[in-house]
């Protein structure tokens, strides 16, 4: 199997995605970035910023930046571990919750009526095949980290 033809598909695909579903998504105060760390520190709980880091493959002076801008609105806080003092925890405090909560919402619904557009099979078939992608990918997520 060529894997210069995923490459391509995986290349055309995201663009197609992306223009299909967060077009009219407006304007957010926070930065597409800024909302995946929340989205991480939302699923996944308390967590050193080391571990946020890798999830979002950037370095850790670049997620200090986002982890204080998020910070100064009141979505995350760093706490200390428990179990050893030397390491920084992110968790998400109420505001950040609701605020997530929120933003997930609207994204839902606009995200609904774009899929308006497709029947009951075409959607059966996308669920397939999104579960079926989503699968091998994650297949190696737990070394990644």
């Amino acid at each position: 199997m060529d894997r210069r033809i995923l490459i391509e598909s995986i290349m055309t695909l995201v663009p197609v995605l992306h223009k299909k579903f967060s077009k009219d998504l407006g304007s957010c105060e926070i930065t597409r970035q800024q909302m995946e760390l929340l989205f991480f520190v939302s699923t996944e709980g308390e967590k050193p910023m080391s571990y946020y880091g890798s999830k979002l493959m950037i370095s850790k002076p670049n997620l200090t930046v986002m982890a204080d801008k998020l910070i100064e609105e009141g979505y995350i806080e760093r706490i200390l571990s428990p179990t050893d003092r030397r390491v920084v925890l992110l968790k998400m405090t109420e505001k950040g919750e609701a605020f997530f909560d929120d933003q997930r919402k609207k994204v839902t619904e606009l995200m609904l009526e774009r899929l308006e557009d497709y029947n009951d099979l075409e959607i059966e078939r996308l669920n397939e095949l999104f579960s079926e992608i989503k699968s091998i990918f994650m297949k190696n997520e737990v070394s990644d980290v």
